[in-house]
């Protein structure tokens, strides 16, 4: 029969036992570490002449030359990482030159075989080669990959290298398909992943907003964002899309359309300021002081007193953008209100506006900036006499 010391002192060696397999391990591992240092000082020294040559021929037309005598496999895996390094720093011609060169020193073929390996981080790694390499002959390969991977964190590293190896729009189209078929919220990597390809992604973008299913068309609406310009030829698609059921949809279909003034027709910019969702208010509140619409001083001054604070926010601050005529309009609330939050905002953004300004006309000998500086301030010198005990009040 085991006393309780007994367990506890079995419980103890059995303690010891996984410490001193723990620390085995990490001796290991740094000794392994420690050689694979030793092998990389080594060979960068061993071809330190040839680096200089990489990146002092990398403009010339002929192919880049392989190194003179024989490349061991470990010497040619410590010269790839060092490619990779000089490929993020280059683009054009002197990157493809060093894939190129890849494929005469037969890492495209070796990483190849890897991507059949019994260890799945092994053709993680070779899928993350293969992509830095650009190899469009793996790319069937990485596909297959793709497919058979269990979801977790390695299948986007194995996306985006099928995003840098694709040949055409078809491959990433195929590549995306398969990424929504996980019923993640993950558009955004998605499309950040897309941009890793040299393939113009706008048709693609743009065939996915006329699609049914939702994700395909966030992934449009994220990727035309994302690229801060739209296309011609989606128009009819984003109209459609504004009245969509889905929230996001329609709030990132506005968003798109406000980028640009051609779309924003003066029935469109009205029904965007009263929409029920406050956030198409906001956005299109905004848009109107960076597009300069000063016609539409009269709506955003009225939207200063929306229900939202987002409206509220960027209505003023766009009047502020609109130059004299925009902050005369919020000088304008001053006198006509008598409190509430119409009032308490337009006398903030008046006066952080005023103290900007201020600065400004200090700073600089600009003659334009500082007489619109002094008209603001008589304008607000205006409406404080009309309004001196609400203000007074405010500032309590």
């Amino acid at each position: 029969m085991e006393t309780p010391l007994t367990t506890a002192v079995l419980f103890l060696y059995a303690l010891c036992a996984v410490m001193i397999v723990g620390l085995a391990v990490l001796f290991a591992l740094k000794i392994r570490n420690s050689s694979a240092d030793k092998k990389a000082r080594l060979c960068q020294e061993k071809y330190r002449d040839y680096f200089v040559y990489l990146q002092a021929h990398g403009e010339e037309e002929e192919r880049l030359k392989v190194p003179h005598g024989e490349v061991t496999q470990s010497e040619k895996q410590i010269m790839q990482k060092k490619l990779f390094e000089l490929m993020e720093l280059f683009t054009g011609i002197h990157r493809q030159k060093l894939i190129w060169l890849c494929e005469d020193l037969g890492l495209v073929e070796l990483d190849r075989k890897r991507l059949k390996g019994a260890w799945k981080w092994t053709r993680v790694d070779a899928a993350y080669n293969l992509g830095m390499m650009r190899s469009k002959e793996a790319l069937p390969d990485l596909l297959q990959l793709l497919e058979k991977s269990s979801y977790d964190p390695s299948i986007f590293i194995i996306a985006r290298s099928i995003a840098r190896c694709a040949r055409d729009i078809g491959d990433l189209r195929e590549l995306v398909l398969f990424l929504v078929r996980y019923k993640k919220n993950f558009h955004e990597l998605i499309v950040d992943i897309l941009s890793d390809s040299q393939i113009d992604t706008a048709p693609l973008f743009a065939s996915f907003l006329r699609e049914e299913n939702t994700d395909l068309v966030k992934i449009g609406l994220i990727g035309f964002l994302a690229q801060s310009q739209s296309q011609p030829g989606i128009e009819s698609a984003l109209y459609k899309l504004i009245e969509s059921e889905d929230k996001d949809i329609r709030i990132k279909a506005v968003k798109l359309v406000c980028q640009d003034v051609r779309y924003l027709t003066d029935q469109r910019v009205k029904a965007f300021m009263n929409h029920n969702d406050w956030e198409i208010r906001a956005m299109m509140a905004k848009a109107v002081g960076e597009l300069g619409l000063v016609e539409y001083i009269p709506m955003l001054k009225s939207a200063v007193g929306d229900t939202s604070w987002w409206v509220r926010h960027h209505s003023a601050y766009s009047l502020t953008a609109l130059e004299v005529d925009g902050f005369a309009a919020l000088c304008e609330i001053l006198r006509e209100e008598r409190m509430g939050n119409k009032l308490q905002m337009a006398h903030q953004v008046i006066q952080e506006e005023l103290e900007k300004g201020k600065q400004q006309a200090a700073a600089t000998q600009d003659v334009e900036k500082q007489l619109q500086y002094n008209q603001k301030l008589h304008l607000y010198h205006k409406s404080y006499r009309k309004t001196i005990s609400t203000v007074a009040a405010l500032e309590r």
